[in-house]
């Protein structure tokens, strides 16, 4: 089986690529023009090293592993056409992304498009054109996971790329609609783990640019479609469930809220990562009070088992490896305001008849 990924950051290699068949099962796409992801993974050679650090359970967990499961990068830009002949290959069975929030969404300049010859510029329409070599080549359809944080990602991805195909007249054929419909799985999802760069001395001694440092919690929730399992390994990790809000819910609302009301209320106070504000008393007991009594309230009524994850949330924040800093959690700040805390707010006005005290100050 082989896997198509767009995107070269830190997170999918901590968190998809430790799970892939090695060696070499995953080709890797970059699409910003100006990085240097495609160069650094090629130049790797004999893999790279992802570092679990954390605590679970009480308990302090420091081990590593070298990871082999990528066989090359490609620029999407300059490597079109390798990308089209790799997307023919019957081996190919799953395309998976990490493209950010920004990635799921459509750029006009695409439209104008009149043939795959070109690399489009969103990611949406790069899918588009990769499905619609395949259709014209009488290839079966694929399944796409992408990681983008954003409820009903899956979905969300399906329309952008059936939208886009609308537009080029080179894919006028209603027959390729069923088919991106039918023939391909759109997987919603959910991923949860926290990574972060390598900051500290390692025990493996050799330089790594493309090491990084995990926790040791990680889930990859997958609303169940009733098809085959085995498009993605059997793992500890993937959990394939009936309703995926329960676990998007906790995780926007607790884990990623708390994170973005840590950008609002302690970064200019002048604290500079998460461990930093949890072993802050001050700040702690601004951090527990808003979870306490302005969040946890909201989801337990619909949801079981929060106080549970909650409490898990807090020893991933307490990690005392981790220099997860707030300035790196800030990025798209205004938009995670609004995406991650306004529904918490307005939903509190409406269920309490009052505006919440912290989290209206975060909103201000």
């Amino acid at each position: 089986m082989k896997i198509l990924q767009f995107g070269t950051g830190r997170f999918l290699r901590g968190f998809l690529e430790p799970i892939f068949e090695e060696p070499a099962s995953v080709t890797v796409v970059q699409s910003r023009l100006g990085s240097n992801g495609a160069s650094l993974i090629n130049a790797a050679g004999d893999g790279f090293h992802v570092w679990t650090r954390g605590k679970s359970a009480g308990k302090i967990i420091d081990t590593y592993e070298v990871v082999r499961s990528i066989d090359r990068a490609l620029v999407s830009q300059s490597e079109w056409t390798e990308l089209q002949e790799f997307v023919l290959d019957p081996q190919l069975r799953l395309i998976a992304s990490n493209t950010t929030e920004k990635g799921l969404a459509l750029d006009p300049i695409d439209t104008a498009l009149s043939d795959t010859a070109t690399c489009p510029q969103s990611f949406p329409a790069k899918i588009a054109s990769l499905l619609f070599w395949r259709y014209r080549e009488g290839l079966p359809g694929l399944a796409l996971l992408p990681t983008e944080l954003l409820e009903g990602n899956g979905d969300l991805l399906r329309r952008l790329v059936i939208e886009q195909a609308k537009t080029w007249r080179f894919t006028n054929d209603d027959k390729f609609v069923v088919w991106l419909n039918e023939e391909n799985r759109w997987l919603n999802n959910l991923v949860d783990r926290i990574t972060v760069s390598v900051s500290d001395a390692t025990p493996w001694g050799t330089h790594d640019p493309l090491a990084v440092v995990v926790e040791p919690y990680r889930l990859l929730a997958i609303a169940d479609d009733g098809r085959d399992h085995t498009v993605l390994p059997t793992h500890a990790m993937v959990k394939w469930v009936d309703n995926l809000e329960p676990f998007f819910e906790r995780k926007v609302r607790i884990l990623n809220g708390l994170h973005t009301a840590m950008v609002a209320h302690s970064l200019p106070a002048g604290f500079e990562t998460v461990v930093d504000v949890l072993n802050n008393s001050e700040q702690r007991l601004w951090l527990q009070e808003l979870l306490n009594e302005e969040i946890l309230p909201l989801l337990r009524p619909r949801i079981d088992g929060v106080d549970t994850y909650a409490a898990e949330v807090i020893e991933r924040f307490e990690n005392p490896f981790f220099q997860h800093r707030l300035q790196d959690i800030a990025v798209n700040h205004a938009m995670k305001l609004q995406t991650r805390l306004r529904p918490l707010v307005d939903e509190y006005a409406q269920r309490f008849g009052k505006a919440p005290r912290l989290l209206s100050e975060i909103l201000e």
